[in-house]
């Protein structure tokens, strides 16, 4: 079964950074650093905010030397044993999304967990006021895409095929 995470439509996303702060604030402050989502800003115009996506097969886990960091069964997330990890970062080399980073006060790795002492409802993604976040599959993702193209009529074959 795919289990949700949190994507963002960088059309929406304005890189007000309230996503970063809402996150943030239950760490310990209003502080970016802080915070297991992070904005990101590509040239030429593009801001879109990032999180862990929980991966079928996490290389996050694969490369940690210590073994400390493991899969939740039933939500998916990500478990940090906080007293194994040694903040070597290879974690953080081995995530092809760029959602795992080093907490700078603890220095051991830290990423997202959909606020999991809030029943599944991210702060990130409530707080969102343009609704660039949201909790999707992948699944959902590809199926979004696919309706994209479609009207937008990148997809002539399928197209033809659907107005059928």
């Amino acid at each position: 079964m795919q289990k949700p995470f949190i994507i963002c439509r960088p059309e929406k996303c304005t890189g007000c950074q309230l996503c970063e702060m809402a996150c943030s604030s239950r760490y310990g402050g209003y502080n970016p650093l802080l915070s297991h989502i992070r904005l990101v800003r590509l040239p030429p115009a593009h801001i879109l905010s990032i999180a862990c996506r929980l991966c079928d097969e996490p290389t996050c886990v694969a490369a940690c030397p210590r073994q400390c960091i493991s899969v939740d069964g039933a939500s998916g997330t990500m478990i940090v044993d906080k007293d194994g990890c040694t903040g070597c970062g290879w974690c953080v080399e081995a995530c092809e999304f760029g959602a795992v980073t080093i907490d700078p006060a603890e220095r051991v790795v830290s990423m997202c967990n959909l606020c999991a002492d809030r029943d599944g409802q991210p702060r990130c993604v409530q707080i969102c006021v343009y609704g660039a976040l949201s909790l999707s599959t992948p699944a959902d993702v590809a199926e979004q895409r696919r309706r994209e193209l479609l009207q937008a009529g990148a997809l002539p074959e399928l197209r033809t095929r659907a107005g059928e």
